[in-house]
């Protein structure tokens, strides 16, 4: 163990000490496993202190395994750390009152970090007797089809989701109009754009939508090409000022199909962006409507 683990160890147990002194519920640091305690910990934002007595002797010995690897898959969560948060709720037993809960986030987990497979085998494997969890299963299902851009199936799982159930209703509306949005929309052609371009400076920018720019880059363009024949004209192809100009007009033309070319990957990464975060919103809002998390 290095001198700083050792260091962040004491002030971990100095931390706890501190916390149990200053608790109306607890007199002195636990000498056992204190799942209370623990949670006492999770309340209150202490996260990796409550990490440190989950993973200490007391309660590795202990005969609350599923309750701990359901505290654990919390911190984990809660400190961004999800694919361990994963693999924790995941060691919850189905014989455990926390067993639905822990799959469901654990399958969400993987769909933030974009193994959506293993959030659909977790799902699909998950054993529930409830129809309330049936059809959030259903509708988690189909989140994960939205995301692959698999439209038939979305619309197989989001027909068998409730949609009368209050904690899932306004969840499905929206991935159903998100879905016609995805339906309707229409790619644009990176390669198109930087075509127009190269035809016509800022006709690129223009089909990206981004009509201020493709006035200015029309115009840069232009104007520099107007000079650079003008001095052609004047002081012939060997003149210093018409190789000047020549060079900024040449940059300016790759510069303005370069610029097309980006405008419309950027333009296509944010939709994708955009789709994916408002499905990740509407999957993660029924869980906590369902579980009062």
């Amino acid at each position: 163990m290095t001198n700083k683990d050792h260091l962040e160890r004491i002030l971990i147990l100095l931390l706890i000490t501190i916390l149990s002194f200053s608790s109306d519920s607890f007199s002195q640091v636990p000498g056992d496993c204190d799942l209370c305690f623990i949670n006492h910990l999770i309340d209150r934002g202490d996260y990796n202190a409550a990490l440190f007595l989950i993973d200490s002797s007391e309660c590795k010995v202990s005969e609350n395994n599923d309750s701990l690897h359901y505290l654990k898959g919390w911190c984990m969560y809660y400190l961004q750390n999800l694919a361990e948060s994963a693999t924790s709720f995941l060691r919850v037993h189905p014989s455990s009152s926390f067993y639905a809960e822990s799959r469901f986030f654990s399958a969400y987990n993987n769909i933030h970090i974009g193994d959506l497979e293993a959030a659909r085998n977790i799902l699909g494997e998950t054993h529930l007797n409830d129809d309330k969890l049936v059809s959030l299963r259903n509708f988690e299902l189909s989140g994960i089809s939205l995301l692959q851009n698999d439209l038939n199936t979305f619309e197989e799982f989001i027909r068998k989701a409730d949609r009368n159930r209050y904690e899932i209703s306004g969840s499905v509306e929206n991935l159903e109009k998100l879905s016609d949005q995805i339906r309707t929309h229409k790619d644009k052609s990176a390669f198109l754009a930087g075509v127009l371009s190269g035809f016509l400076p800022g006709a690129g920018k223009l089909y990206a939508g981004k009509k201020g720019e493709a006035v200015a880059a029309f115009f840069s363009t232009a104007g520099l090409g107007a000079v650079t024949y003008e001095n052609y004209g004047k002081n012939g192809i060997d003149s210093f000022t018409t190789v000047a100009f020549g060079t900024a007009f040449l940059f300016s033309y790759i510069a303005n199909i370069y610029g097309a070319v980006l405008s419309v990957r950027v333009l296509e990464n944010e939709y994708d962006e955009h789709v994916k975060n408002t499905i990740l919103f509407n999957l993660h809002i029924p869980l906590r409507n369902t579980f009062n998390k």
